[in-house]
């Protein structure tokens, strides 16, 4: 099964979900006490998700699952580092184990990467902000 396809180029939903993910980077996420790592964590996954499903979008392609997306970005975009590709994937580990078995994330991961992390999703807003200007 293919799991990236080409579509039309649809600018007006890679904006409306950047416009969703820096809603949730700047009103949602300040809102979590630092306490609850779990759910920052599961936000900041869901933020990426976004903005790549967004690239995706201005670029004529989606794909109907998460390790697609990281398959994209390694594929289309190599400024993205091993390194960082990897960070994202941990994420979705992350994600997918509060969604579907209520675990919920170390602190230190956060403590850890939130820089890093914060870092990855300034760099996909780049590409996107240039992508739909």
């Amino acid at each position: 099964m293919r799991e990236i396809f080409k579509i039309s180029k649809d600018l007006i939903r890679a904006k409306d979900l950047y416009k969703t993910a820096k809603d949730r980077l700047y009103e949602i996420i300040p809102l979590f006490p630092k306490d609850k790592s779990y759910k920052i964590i599961e936000e900041y996954y869901e933020i990426m998700v976004q903005l790549i499903t967004s690239i995706m979008y201005s670029d004529g392609y989606k794909t109907l699952s998460h390790t697609g997306l990281i398959q994209y970005l390694a594929t289309n975009y190599t400024e993205f580092s091993r390194n960082e590709l990897n960070t994202i994937d941990i994420l979705r580990k992350l994600r997918h184990g509060i969604v579907y078995y209520g675990k919920q994330a170390e602190k230190e991961f956060l403590l850890n990467h939130e820089d890093s992390v914060k870092e990855l999703i300034d760099k996909l807003i780049k590409i996107i902000e240039f992508k739909i200007k």
